[in-house]
């Protein structure tokens, strides 16, 4: 099974990462407020300062490794689902 980072933010806005600090490469999947896919970046590139835009306001970022968007056929548009522990 794939594993993930799911971020979670209080307010809907554009946000940007970068991987100044990561040091495998990552997809990013932007999630909207209604639980859609609003945007990614596939294979972001470890350790690189470069901004990467969710170019549209967002609620949640899903962090996968690299390929797993393409893997799992992931596109703008597709819901997820998930169950918050608290």
């Amino acid at each position: 099974p794939a594993q993930a980072l799911l971020l979670t933010f209080p307010d809907i806005l554009y946000h940007s990462f970068y991987m100044k600090n990561t040091k495998i490469p990552l997809d990013l999947i932007f999630i909207d407020e209604e639980l859609r896919i609003a945007s990614f970046k596939e294979n972001a590139q470890p350790l690189d300062e470069t901004g990467l835009s969710s170019e549209v306001p967002i609620q949640y970022v899903l962090e996968l490794n690299a390929g797993q968007r393409q893997k799992y056929a992931l596109e703008i548009g597709d819901r997820i689902e998930f169950i918050r522990i608290k």
